[in-house]
């Protein structure tokens, strides 16, 4: 073998081994961080009427995993205010149509008037989650405990403008479903209610390098990193094979700390198990143990108390 054969394999060999070196190094970082042992408030979960826990029940789960509070999508609404009311320390109520069911035309969203007189007498604290361009989903075996077709309407739907921007009157936040590729008409919506705070749920399940500059382009949006664990499907999540965020994400937690928040996204019968809010609780203390405590804090619990705090008890 030649002299230049023999360098190139070394070369080749050393790359390899520092890579190797690198994960372990970062590896045992993480593990000796631990978890964020914070405060940590749900932004991002469902309770319907028809299926799932009572409140009680699912306040006992996230009492077992150390959650201490929920941005809870109702659906239909009064299941949301009804829960805040037996527990306004920990529920904040915001209103959720049906997943295919924004542009109904019972739909709160297209009935303006009635929308106003809802947030001006605070029975709900915010709009969402508004579904516009949602992927089929099948989760379990054959959907086994739940799926559904695409869903397509656009975030900056004319019917819809009027609702965001009597959000942003009211002082409430709008939690919008919108996958990424569709990003430049949730643009649109955000450039079309500048006063109101957006959430984008998931963050769209896009990558670290999509959301940044819609993030950096409009300060009303902020993302929340709920369904974007192993759990849900490859493709969205946000941690590398051996546990470690991947540094994109890293550097975008870390640059824009004040716009995201985390959330279960807890909606089907099969989620409301302790075993299942266990794991997701861990899951996300575990991302956030990677991040300085001061960017977990934020991520982990203050932002979703900023844009829709909890009342007294």
């Amino acid at each position: 073998m030649c002299l230049h054969h023999r360098l190139t394999r070394r070369r080749a060999l050393g790359a390899v081994l520092a890579a190797v070196g690198t994960a372990l190094v970062r590896t045992r970082a993480i593990e000796a961080a631990g978890p964020y042992e914070g405060p940590f408030v749900d932004a991002h979960s469902h309770l319907k009427a028809d299926l799932g826990p009572s409140i009680d029940e699912l306040l006992g789960l996230y009492d077992r995993a150390g959650v201490r509070g929920v941005l809870l999508f109702g659906e239909p609404w009064p299941v949301a205010a009804d829960a805040r009311d037996r527990y306004p320390s920990r529920v904040v109520p915001f209103l959720a149509e049906g997943y295919a069911n924004a542009l109904h035309p019972h739909s709160s969203y297209v009935n303006p008037e009635g929308l106003d007189q809802l947030l001006a007498a605070r029975v709900v604290h915010g709009l969402g989650e508004v579904i516009l361009r949602h992927s089929p989903y099948q989760l379990g075996a054959s959907g086994s405990y739940a799926s559904a077709p695409a869903n397509n309407v656009p975030a900056d739907h004319p019917a819809l403008i009027e609702a965001y921007r009597l959000a942003g009157r009211h002082g409430v936040p709008v939690n919008v479903h919108q996958e990424w590729f569709f990003s430049a008409e949730l643009e649109r919506a955000l450039q079309a209610a500048p006063e109101t705070t957006f959430v984008w749920a998931h963050a769209g399940h896009g990558e670290a390098g999509v959301v940044r500059p819609v993030l950096e382009r409009n300060p009303n949006l902020l993302a929340d990193l709920s369904a974007r664990t192993p759990w849900i499907g490859p493709g969205t999540v946000l941690l590398q094979p051996n546990g470690a965020l991947t540094p994109a994400w890293w550097a975008l937690l870390h640059d824009h700390a004040d716009r995201f928040v985390v959330g279960l996204d807890l909606f089907a019968p099969a989620h409301y198990q302790p075993a299942y809010v266990d794991q997701m609780v861990a899951y996300y203390r575990g991302l956030l143990g990677q991040l300085d405590l001061a960017v977990a804090a934020l991520i982990g619990y203050a932002n979703a108390e900023r844009i829709a705090p909890f009342a007294a008890g």
